[in-house]
Formats: structure tokens, C-alpha cells, sequence
């Protein structure tokens, strides 16, 4: 049996939270040339082949990268979440579910990495320092001579998203929950990121859709003391609701997903609208730092 070389850079278990099953459609939004598709499928979005290849001495490898990736949170994914979804019916389990939140944090985490307008400014700015960094330079260059190496992917995703958590730890987390038509929309690169000075620095806080209808922030204590909290929307066009999505939009490189086209339209023609909102933008929405 062939080694699959389909790699998605946004897993496929995470896509299929926002796959309309009545429909049998998933509805995308292309930001480059403002245009609104569907497929009827996620095995062929978000996805390149190729994508986590990677040379190791002269072999190339198409499987470690993949193996890291469902270890760190795929093959674990429904778990994850069903364990979220039970919070609301027993607030004691808040303790016992912290595990699962970090695991899904790690999705975040490594989102940006994995997604190939990422993969390939990495490796540009190592060749064009090459002056600086003769060896990092040199290794790029070397592993992308192969047709099947995409990228160079020097790194791993358990080891960068591993560092990463522990740089953002302690970490608490407010978990949003939609129980109205309001849905959450996903970007191509699952998550996203906010830094310390911008763009620089270690990560403060963290984004995630889960689902449709889930989302987690996780927030470091360099934040401020934010307790953990639950927050159900029940109200239709909540306000909450398009700052996270304008959020996640802005942090998409290209591409965007969600479970409802009209939805979908709504969200991106408010947004083109008013412009497209800065990424620092709900803190202050989801509860305020508690007092020492």
C-alpha cells in the first residue's frame, strides 16, 4: 500500500466540525479574489500534496510529520471535544478537562506552521540570509532539490508546539459555546495566534474553533489572572460571535471555512463593510483579568 502523500494543513477531523451533512457541502471563502465556493467534501481542502514531506539524510519521509501530527491531537480529537461539551452539563469537570483543552491549544499552536504560505516565507528568509545563517541556508536549499520536497520542514510540530505551550504556561481558557443559528468559521490555518509586540515574541493568547459551534481562547497569565470561563451565546447576530470570526478571518493566509453559506456571506460582507477588524479585539468580551 502507498504511503497517502495528501497532507492537510488543516486536519481533516477539524473540518469535518464545519460540514454540512444535510447538505453535504462545506462553504469556503477565498480572501485574495473575494470569491464564495463549496465543495462536497474535505479530503481535497486545506490540503497540499506533499506538504509535510520532508528529507532525512537522502531518504525522503513522507510519514513522520504526518505520525506527529494525529499523536498530537488527531486521533483524539472527538474526545476532546465530547469532553468539552459535558462541561455544560457538570461545571465540577473544569478541573478534569484541563488536559484536553492544552491538547487542542497545541492544534492552534502549530496551525500557522503547518499552513504552505508559511512553510515557504520560512524558507526564504532562511535562503535569503543565507550570510547569516551559512548552515540553516545551506540545509534548505540541500532538501529542497527533491521534486517531493515541498518545504524544508526543520522542524517538527510535537517539538514547536510543545516549546510553544510551555512558553505560554500557566494558561486559563474561556470556552464559548453558540446556541443560536450563529456559527463559527474556520481559517487555514486552524487557529490563531497573538503575539507579544505584534509579531514578534512569544504567544500571549490563542484562538480555536473547535466546531461549529465551540471555541476556546487560551490566554496566558503574561495577560493578566483571567479566571476560566464558560460563555453560552444564545442571542442571534451576536456581537461576540463576528469579533472572534472577524478575528479569524484576518489570520487566514488565503482561505476560510464554515458549516452555513448564508452565514458565511453575512459575516464576510459585515466585515468588508466596516473593514476587516484587528486581531486584539475581544478580551475585553470574554470577561477581565481577576484581582491578585
Amino acid at each position: 500500500m502507498s504511503t497517502p502523500v495528501n497532507h492537510h494543513y488543516v486536519s481533516e477531523c477539524h473540518l469535518k466540525e464545519f460540514f454540512n451533512t444535510q447538505e453535504k457541502r462545506i462553504y469556503l471563502y477565498d480572501k485574495e479574489i473575494n470569491n464564495f465556493y463549496h465543495k462536497p467534501g474535505t479530503k481535497k481542502i486545506f490540503s497540499l500534496n506533499n506538504l509535510n514531506t520532508r528529507l532525512v539524510g537522502d531518504v525522503i519521509d513522507q510519514q513522520s510529520m504526518e505520525y506527529e501530527l494525529r499523536v498530537m491531537f488527531e486521533d483524539n480529537f472527538s474526545k476532546h471535544i465530547q469532553s468539552i461539551k459535558r462541561l455544560y452539563d457538570d461545571h465540577s469537570l473544569i478541573g478534569t478537562i484541563y488536559n484536553d483543552l492544552n491538547f487542542l491549544a497545541l492544534m492552534a499552536l502549530v496551525g500557522e506552521y503547518r499552513n504552505p504560505h508559511y512553510k515557504k516565507g520560512l524558507d526564504n528568509a532562511l535562503a535569503s540570509f543565507d550570510e547569516h545563517f551559512k548552515s540553516a541556508g545551506g540545509i534548505v536549499e540541500q532538501k529542497l532539490k527533491h521534486d517531493q520536497v515541498l518545504y524544508s520542514n526543520l522542524k517538527g510540530y510535537i517539538d514547536i508546539a510543545t516549546k510553544m505551550l510551555m512558553k505560554m504556561d500557566p494558561m486559563t481558557f474561556a470556552i464559548v459555546s453558540i446556541k443560536s443559528a450563529d456559527h463559527f468559521i474556520v481559517p487555514d490555518t486552524s487557529g490563531f495566534l497573538i503575539r507579544e509586540n505584534f509579531e514578534t515574541g512569544r504567544v500571549i493568547q490563542l484562538g480555536l474553533p473547535i466546531s461549529d459551534k465551540l471555541f476556546i481562547l487560551g490566554r496566558s497569565v503574561a495577560m493578566g489572572h483571567y479566571p476560566t470561563t464558560l460563555v453560552e451565546i444564545k442571542d442571534q447576530n451576536s456581537e461576540v460571535v463576528f469579533r472572534i470570526n472577524s478575528d479569524l478571518v484576518n489570520y487566514a493566509y488565503k482561505t476560510v471555512a464554515c458549516k452555513n453559506e448564508g452565514f458565511l456571506r453575512k459575516t464576510i460582507k459585515r466585515m468588508r463593510k466596516v473593514g476587516f477588524i484587528g486581531q486584539h479585539f475581544f478580551e475585553a468580551t470574554i470577561g477581565s483579568p481577576a484581582k491578585a
